[in-house]
């Protein structure tokens, strides 16, 4: 073995994560030649080549092989495995755990989705988001290199089921807020955000009469969460179905939610379920189908 392979070896070993993409790997050994604390590296940082050959190496004699779920990533044989929520957000670093997935969470419901619901960003933004990952990796370097030479930071591909359990994805240009859960690689949304997504997409959150249910029973207790992620949301329509589910659906009273009524539009076919058609039944103060 190299030296540099039993380098990339130990650090393997002694990090947390069980499976690692290249780009993961890739930054390991770009640490060892930023501090050059392995022998015989040549060049000022490593190229695809050089990177490949220590892990080829490692792969040949067993301590890696590529994972069963995600067949782009690496398995290190030496870790204990990670349940299904840790492992895809330890695999990928831009999604977190949403709606009726975080509902039952922060036990707002006790519906058990048979997948693990999460959001990630849509593809655009996902690539902004990958190239300020590696500006953050890489350092000013990153900006004076041939990329065509590095290994990138990939948007990760997720298969249908991951260690047993279906997963499901929500791409999103307007990516949420979300927090992490200590001790695990679990990123949740926060609980204001967990609102603002059964209003958004009630579908994933069992339902618009479910959605209802949980907001009757549950919204005074985060109101000032619920207030304030709706007042920073870009989407009009969820300050107006908010502003119908917290002053007429549930009769709170409060200045803020007042101003969201600017956002309603007279002679709109907005409506409170966006799942369903038009209804008859109408708020005439937030210009709302009430087709629930």
């Amino acid at each position: 073995m190299t030296k540099l392979a039993a380098a990339l070896l130990g650090d393997l070993e002694s990090q947390d994560k069980p499976v690692l993409s290249n780009y993961d790997l890739f930054r390991i050994v770009w640490g060892f030649y930023q501090r050059r604390n392995v022998p015989y590296l040549r060049g000022d940082h490593p190229t695809r080549q050089s990177f490949r050959r220590p892990r080829d190496i490692l792969r040949t004699l067993g301590h890696i092989t590529l994972d069963e779920d995600y067949t782009t990533h690496w398995r290190i044989i030496a870790k204990a495995d990670f349940s299904p929520d840790d492992l895809v957000c330890s695999v990928d670093p831009l999604c977190y755990v949403s709606h009726l997935s975080a509902m039952q969470r922060y036990g707002l419901t006790n519906r058990r989705p048979e997948a693990l619901l999460l959001t990630q960003p849509a593809p655009p933004l996902r690539r902004k988001m990958l190239d300020t990952v590696m500006e953050m990796d890489l350092g000013q370097s990153y900006h004076e290199l041939d990329h065509e030479d590095v290994e990138r930071a990939k948007a990760t591909s997720h298969p249908a089921t991951v260690r047993g359990r279906p997963i499901s994805f929500h791409a999103t240009k307007y990516f949420g807020s979300w927090v992490p859960l200590r001790g695990s690689f679990v990123r949740l949304a926060t609980i204001g955000q967990t609102f603002l997504d059964m209003i958004d997409l009630p579908d994933r959150c069992g339902g618009m009469t479910h959605v209802l249910d949980v907001w009757r029973e549950h919204a005074t207790t985060y109101l000032q969460d619920i207030i304030e992620i709706v007042d920073t949301t870009e989407k009009q329509i969820l300050k107006v179905r908010a502003g119908y589910v917290l002053e007429e659906f549930l009769n709170i009273s409060d200045p803020r939610i007042d101003q969201w009524a600017s956002f309603a539009q007279r002679g709109s076919s907005r409506v409170l379920d966006p799942n369903k058609p038009f209804g008859s039944s109408f708020s005439e103060k937030w210009m709302l189908s009430l087709n629930a």
